[in-house]
């Protein structure tokens, strides 16, 4: 039965389709391995080994292949991750983890479509859309990481949004001309309205009876509208880009319509409470709440004293300067021992000749004793020893600003102290006696980079132990130390010497009588010589790691407001010439627009000087343009004006002459014209030429600012600057990349060098 069980196993081990699929397998051809298995247990159903190895075969291709897909997913590589779940679904249709795959696939395609549909309105500044296509995604995926992202920058703008308040656009900055004596304050805002365009709301509580005074020439509609409100203790509130509110200047009013922030701040270095008093004591806020474990600090104000807040938070939340010590220390010792000469023995002893046993005894019967000395009788010494000691120590301590450092190179010595008790008995108690090497360290690090340092130095060690009665040892320890201040350079090395210490002992042993005649006394005598120098050094080099940021001047002084609106801004006006601004009695109201023109409801002025500023409005990239200004008008003599341009954009080719302009900085040049028959005489125009440094297309422009005119008697004259000039880059084409060739930039040949 054995032989035939055993035939029998070896026509199963052998048929040749189980040997030939797994051959395959082994080949790394697992498909075609799998079709053999799957034909061999087709045409053999009773073989159960057949349908086995390609049952096991089957889970190990389908495994390996979707564990392939899963790396191809991870990575990105969608196309090839689908590709490979299919081969595996193909080969197995009951795989519920191949069909995860696809559907995870699908999902994540569908996912990777929305989020790009949310860049593109985010593009578009279409933020509640794009919202909501990332919610739609962190809703199945809570962990897409381009989700995550994309989302952290939709509510970031969100808030942006919400938190920058309104500004006034609508002509604020043009150029008027105002006179109205005791005209009614309504009716100055109307003329303004008319004018600039801007709309004026006025709370129930402004008084209809205010009448104002102000003549102003020249002035930008801003500064007006500043002016009439200050005078009459009145406020405004910034609705749209062309919409103020007009309400009293009383706290009342002010808690109504005065917005409110609030703002979170994670104080990094400065000690939370230390800020909280900061910004109660500067500030004077009164919503404010600290987390000292979070080191957070939060507080309720208006957005000008959330930013003074800023300002002073940032001034103080420094990192604490760092110093790195580097010592050394050094303890220089110097020994030489010196013993000559012949010692005697300076005891006899009697004993019992019965318990002497020292060979080498003088003995001598006296009365049953014997004498005896020890052994040897005589001791010729010669010895003298020379030693150099050199113990050194050189820790480096790094250390941060007014904070103390300690180091100890040495032992902690047990000391033992016993306690008798009556009617309890005796304790023993332990205590530690540090010996050896103790530094003490504290810098201070000065702005210019020098440290002032404050140093203890101890050096000690153990000169002998002392018994104690009753039990227990003290010890006796000699000391030397040192303590100073001192103010080194950053890198500058000190030394700190002289703690010496010199011992010096003289010792004799001499045979009494004998040893103390003189030069023969030393036959009979052993001098020892012993003398031993010791001194500690101390090298010390600070290094600053980390020093103290002096803020500038424009940073460490701003201004803060007043008392009533802590952090708003100053109340300034734009510069104007003398004369442009006054304030007085007088019934009369003129109101003339930037051109001189009456506005309705105003009396004429006369005409004013016009400037012109033309130039080309397309040039391109890499080229040359040249721009023209003039000057018109019946009775002006001169005028001296600002060109404003984009040094980012373009660049100055030719400057007209010095006595004619000058160069304010970067992206700003004044020019100045004279009128024919004027005493500069020449034309009144004048060609500044420019070269397009912007590598790609772009939109720029050029303006005329502060525009000062004067007729022939030197009076000011009203004007205003013409309307800003654009200019529109162009790329080149690639037929057109040659430079072009320079212009003439003699200031001859662009203004008339007269002045």
């Amino acid at each position: 039965m054995l032989l035939v069980a055993g035939l029998l196993a070896a026509c199963v081990t052998t048929d040749p389709a189980l040997i030939e699929g797994r051959r395959l397998a082994a080949s790394g051809q697992s498909e075609e391995a799998l079709a053999v298995l799957d034909q061999a247990a087709r045409e053999n159903p009773r073989k159960a080994e057949f349908r086995m190895e390609y049952v096991r075969q089957r889970e190990v291709l389908t495994a390996r292949l979707i564990q392939q897909a899963e790396s191809a997913r991870i990575t990105g590589r969608l196309p090839d991750a689908e590709a490979t779940y299919a081969r595996a679904l193909k080969i197995d249709p009951d795989s519920s983890r191949a069909r995860a795959g696809l559907d995870s696939i699908a999902t994540e395609r569908r996912h990777t479509e929305r989020v790009r549909e949310a860049e593109s309105l985010l593009a578009r500044n279409e933020l509640a859309a794009a919202e909501a296509r990332l919610r739609e995604v962190l809703a199945e995926n809570a962990g897409h990481p381009e989700a995550r992202n994309l989302m952290r920058r939709v509510l970031d703008a969100q808030a942006s949004r919400s938190l920058a308040p309104p500004e006034l656009r609508a002509a604020i900055g043009k150029q008027v001309t105002l006179e109205f004596r005791e005209a009614s304050l309504r009716s100055v805002f109307d003329v303004i309205s008319r004018t600039t365009g801007i709309n004026f709301v006025f709370d129930k509580d402004v008084r209809p009876d205010l009448r104002t005074t102000i003549v102003v020439r020249n002035s930008t509609v801003e500064d007006v509208i500043r002016l009439v409100l200050v005078t009459n203790q009145l406020e405004r509130k910034v609705l749209n880009d062309n919409s103020l509110l007009i309400y009293p200047n009383t706290p009342a009013k002010a808690r109504e319509y005065q917005d409110m922030v609030v703002r979170s701040f994670y104080i990094a270095n400065a000690d939370v409470k230390q800020v909280l008093n900061l910004i109660r004591s500067v500030v004077k806020t009164r919503d404010i709440y600290i987390d000292e474990k979070l080191n957070l600090l939060v507080m309720k104000d208006t957005p000008h004293a959330v930013r003074l807040a800023e300002r002073l938070i940032a001034t103080q939340d420094l990192a604490d300067p760092e110093v790195t010590l580097e010592v050394e220390v050094l303890e220089v010792g110097t020994s030489r021992l010196q013993e000559l000469g012949v010692r005697f023995p300076d005891r006899v002893q009697w004993q019992d000749p019965t318990t002497i046993g020292t060979p080498g005894a003088l003995q001598r019967p006296a009365d049953g004793l014997t004498a005896f000395v020890a052994t040897p009788p005589l001791i010729l010494n010669l010895r003298q020893q020379d030693g150099i000691t050199n113990v050194l120590a050189n820790p480096r301590i790094r250390v941060k600003n007014r904070e103390k450092a300690r180091v100890h190179i040495g032992d902690r010595v047990p000391v033992i102290t016993t306690t008798s008790t009556a009617n309890v008995g005796v304790s023993a108690s332990v205590s530690y006696l540090d010996v050896g090497l103790k530094l003490e360290v504290e810098p201070s690090i000065h702005l210019e980079g020098d440290v002032a340092i404050k140093v203890g130095l101890e050096v000690s060690n153990i000169v002998k132990e002392v018994p104690v009665s009753g039990g227990g040892i003290a010890y006796q320890l000699g000391t030397r130390n040192a303590t100073t201040v001192l103010r080194l350079k950053d890198g500058e090395t000190q030394i700190l010497a002289g703690l010496i210490q010199d011992d010096e002992r003289l010792t004799a042993n001499r045979l009494p009588l004998l040893g103390d005649l003189p030069i023969v006394g030393r036959l009979f005598s052993s001098n020892l010589d012993n003398r031993a120098k010791t001194e500690i050094v101390l090298l010390i080099t600070p290094r600053v790691v980390r020093n103290l940021y002096r803020p500038d001047y424009v940073v460490a002084e701003y201004f803060s407001g007043t008392d009533a609106a802590v952090g708003a801004p100053p109340l300034t006006i734009g510069a104007t010439r003398p004369g442009g601004l006054a304030m007085a009695g007088g019934v009369s109201g003129v109101a003339k627009g930037p051109t001189g023109a009456p506005q309705p409801g105003a009396a004429a002025a006369g005409q004013a000087v016009t400037v012109n500023l033309s130039g080309p409005q397309q040039v391109q990239a890499g080229g040359q343009f040249a721009t023209q200004l003039g000057l018109s008008g019946p009775s002006a003599a001169s005028a001296t004006m600002e060109l404003v341009y984009d040094p980012a954009f373009l660049e100055v080719l030719a400057k007209p002459g010095a006595d004619q302009t000058a160069v304010l900085g970067a992206g700003r040049i004044r020019v100045r014209l004279a009128q024919p028959g004027a005493s500069g005489g020449g034309q009144p125009t004048a060609q500044v030429s420019f070269r397009v440094v912007a590598k790609e297309a772009a939109l720029t422009a050029l303006r005329v600012e502060n525009v000062e005119a004067q007729d022939a008697a030197g009076n000011p004259f009203p004007t205003a600057p013409p309307p800003q000039q654009m200019v529109n880059i162009q790329r080149p084409a690639a037929a057109e990349a040659k430079p072009a060739p320079p212009l003439d930039t003699r200031p001859e040949s662009v203004l008339d060098p007269r002045p």
